[in-house]
């Protein structure tokens, strides 16, 4: 007798397709953003990348919604699966989705709070980033494990396209991950500093994410999954080299212009290991994936660190010895996360059982571990920096919250603060670029805070930084109280140096500490990762 698969398998089905696109077209949406700040600037909210990342979200949450209220009310199936919250039932995974999407739209509303406090991100990750990259990571999983579910359900009858949604989610993810990770490229935090030693970041976070998802893309898809994954990542990298500078240029309207050095290094592909599938191949035939050992020398030596593709070249820069160290310390904190990651591919399909589980408050044996992980998470992370826009201004600009062109003795250049009106007490980020039509060489650029003392004036220099030669100088004001200050705006060109001062009304230091900023961003996603842990665990 033929299997016939039940409407509600057929919408679940068709909700995998959508959800795998949606993950697809927000990391590709995600790869064009990138390019577009880099490259243009910063920009309105509904921008074609930002549409892209975000458009997805409302058929993902009318079809879960519409299924949680059916599943829940209407439904007439006598043993439902997963759990209850309220007078809500649905499977597990569904839950994790909402769960997934409420962390989103939380980042967006702590995005806005923290634009308010600290400005407009220049680093990717930074605290309410870490929600948005959770929430939207989390429905990743949860599309995983609700497609892991569909093929327990189907078993004989279920179709053989499945293993693409979870091949391309597991893409999206692992994508995700390393553009989240490319924040360790950036020079500013590439690097943390113990005992006068730099310790590069990338090896650490970037190998962990391979040593996770490449065992269970052969755990979940059969033998050749960790190189199908491995394919689709080279191809995607091969396809952004080609498409997101496309995209960029074709978005621009009018009021855009390229910001000097443009086109910049396409980060969407140079952020994605380009030596990992010949290097997974070696191991899948000298080797296993099951080796430790193994994984650990395949994703340090396949490492984007050590290739040429960004401004400045990593190991050059840090140095022989400290990039030894980094290496050694890399491998000795990825041993220990192997241990610690066993579980996860185990842990994700028991969320998948087609099975109702009964919540109760335990207390966690790990709690005071939980703890102290999220401090030390703390003391890793860098300091970010920022600016706010406020487009309801006339005149702002697409490229910061507030832009000045000044003419210096005839030489025309735009003065961008990255956080408008700026702080005291708060390191600001501003950027120096001659205007679209300026052709004089500018050889330096420096900034003189300007404030009155009972004893006349004081001043605060700043040197404007340049990298690689490019015409746009950037450098950070702090600027010691509130209160009404002065900015002179100095340039030297052929030897001759002449200034523009710039006023500026200086308002008091946010009300939220960068600390309690990081607290926050990170307690929420370890939290999420320790309920869904001990949901797991209470599924048999």
């Amino acid at each position: 007798m033929k299997f016939q698969r039940s409407k509600e398998d057929n919408f679940l089905l068709l909700f995998l397709v959508v959800l795998c696109l949606y993950h697809i077209i927000a990391r590709f949406g995600l790869a064009v953003d990138l390019q577009w700040h880099t490259d243009v600037g910063r920009d309105k909210l509904f921008t074609p990348p930002h549409i892209m990342i975000l458009a997805g979200i409302i058929p993902t949450s009318i079809m879960l919604s519409s299924y949680i209220f059916w599943y829940s009310f209407i439904s007439n199936q006598e043993e439902k699966v997963g759990f209850y919250i309220g007078p809500f039932i649905a499977p597990t995974s569904l839950w994790m989705m909402v769960c997934g999407l409420i962390t989103l739209v939380l980042g967006g509303l702590y995005d806005d709070f923290w634009h308010t406090s600290y400005g407009i991100d220049t680093t990717i990750i930074t605290p309410p980033h870490v929600w948005t990259f959770a929430g939207g990571m989390l429905v990743e999983v949860a599309t995983i494990a609700l497609a892991l579910q569909m093929k327990n359900r189907l078993k004989d009858d279920c179709p053989k396209w499945l293993n693409l949604i979870i091949l391309g989610t597991l893409w999206a993810l692992v994508y995700h991950f390393h553009l989240a990770f490319a924040n360790f490229l950036d020079p500013r935090v590439w690097s943390f500093e113990i005992l006068n030693i730099n310790i590069i970041l990338h090896f650490i976070f970037a190998g962990a994410t391979l040593m996770i998802f490449l065992p269970l893309a052969d755990r979940w898809l059969g033998k050749n999954g960790a190189i199908s994954l491995s394919g689709l990542l080279l191809g995607s990298q091969l396809l952004f080299l080609i498409l997101v500078p496309f995209l960029v240029s074709t978005f621009m309207t009018s009021e855009h212009f390229f910001r000097p050095g443009s086109p910049h290094t396409t980060w969407a592909a140079h952020c994605l290991p380009w030596l990992l599938l010949p290097g997974l191949l070696f191991v899948k035939k000298f080797s296993s994936l099951e080796n430790p050992n193994s994984m650990i020398a395949l994703v340090i030596l396949a490492d984007v660190v050590w290739l040429p593709t960004f401004i400045d070249y990593i190991p050059q820069e840090v140095g022989i010895f400290d990039t030894f160290v980094s290496v050694v310390f890399s491998v000795a904190i990825l041993r220990v996360f192997w241990q610690l990651s066993l579980g996860f591919g185990a842990s994700v399909e028991r969320l998948s059982s087609d099975k109702q589980i009964s919540l109760s408050k335990s207390k966690s044996k790990n709690s005071k571990l939980s703890v102290l992980g999220i401090v030390m998470m703390i003391l890793f992370l860098p300091v970010v920096s920022g600016h706010t826009i406020h487009f309801s201004e006339e005149g702002e600009g697409f490229d910061a919250p507030k832009r000045y062109l000044i003419d210096i003795d005839d030489k025309y250049v735009w003065v961008e603060f990255m956080m408008w009106p700026p702080k005291a007490i708060t390191d600001i980020e501003v950027i120096v670029l001659p205007a679209e039509n300026e052709t004089a060489v500018i050889d330096e650029v420096w900034i003189e805070v300007v404030y009155p003392n009972e004893n006349g004036e004081v001043r605060m220099r700043t040197d404007m930084e340049n990298r690689n030669d490019i015409s746009i100088w950037s450098g950070q004001l702090n600027f010691p109280f509130s209160g009404n200050q002065s900015l002179e705006i100095w340039l030297e060109v052929d030897g001759e140096t002449n200034f523009t001062t710039i006023p500026v009304e200086v308002e008091g230091p946010p009300v939220l500490p960068v600390w309690l900023a990081w607290l926050l961003a990170i307690s929420w996603p370890a939290l999420m990762v320790l309920i869904w842990r001990n949901i797991s665990h209470k599924i048999s």
